[in-house]
């Protein structure tokens, strides 16, 4: 059986059709209709179901997909990709895994670049007293109920198990007097935080998982002290976490100030 029907309409007009078998119908013939203006390629037809229209791809049409490795000619054929103006990105769909349009402005699309620059900053208030530190003691925010898990750079990584690099760190005091060296032990997960003014030990687990330590030495200004550790380039990765956590080793003997505050930051880029 022939695949087009001749439909006499004054004198006869043939409609372009596709011989299919239906397991109901039996052998039926369905009509094409072309997706887009073009001449008809068999090559490209595909029926849609028995019952259905048969589609035509003329070449044309057909020319807009493309084998892996093919090269590019003039005149092939495309679809313009559209996207949606918008000022500020966000999601337009209403749930994760969705499909949705590609969003930009002023002509560009929007992307997630690596290397979001980022700073952690955490306070640690010792306690209210002026007992003096020897060398290899920890300072921390008491004596007998720290703060558990260490202190934390809350975000350090854009999500949880995420990476970055440290690029450097301020430390700061409320003691105007200065001179407090010590340095900063990060780790990538939680740590047994350390009573203040006691000697300062992690077990053997815990320091598998030291990032690093940065020794420092605040020097003092009118009303507090300070100091800019640079050029660190420290890579990290947080375990279970965003974040980083971290513990304060005084190295040299220092007399703190009642309630002072020493404040760490860190500046990263995140990577991933």
């Amino acid at each position: 059986m022939a695949d087009n029907v001749a439909i006499t309409a004054g004198s006869g007009t043939t409609v372009a059709a596709d011989e299919v078998v239906d397991g109901t119908l039996g052998t039926v013939k369905v009509q094409f209709m072309k997706i887009m203006d073009g001449t008809l390629d068999g090559t490209n037809k595909a029926a849609v179901n028995a019952r259905g229209l048969a589609v035509d791809i003329p070449a044309a049409a057909a020319a807009i997909a493309k084998a892996e490795d093919a090269a590019s000619a003039d005149a092939d054929v495309g679809v313009p990709a559209m996207m949606v103006r918008k000022a500020t990105p966000a999601n337009t769909s209403g749930t994760d895994g969705d499909y949705e349009m590609l969003q930009g402005s002023n002509g560009a699309l929007w992307t997630a670049p690596l290397g979001f620059f980022a700073t952690c900053s955490t306070d640690i208030t010792r306690p209210a007293d002026t007992t003096a530190y020897a060398a290899n003691d920890a300072l921390s925010d008491s004596t007998s109920a720290p703060t558990a898990n260490g202190f934390t750079f809350t975000s350090a990584a854009r999500k949880s198990g995420g990476s970055g690099i440290i690029t450097d760190m301020w430390i700061c005091s409320s003691n105007a007097t200065g001179g407090q060296q010590g340095e900063i032990w990060i780790f990538d997960t939680s740590v047994t935080n350390i009573n203040d003014n006691s000697a300062f030990a992690i077990s053997d687990s815990e320091i598998k998982t030291v990032v690093a330590k940065i020794p420092y030495t605040t020097v003092a200004d009118t009303n507090n002290a300070g100091a800019h550790v640079q050029n660190l380039a420290i890579g990290y990765t947080c375990v279970g976490s965003a974040n980083l956590r971290f513990l304060v080793k005084i190295k040299a003997a220092y007399t703190p100030v009642a309630s002072e505050v020493t404040t760490v930051r860190i500046k990263c880029i995140q990577v991933d």
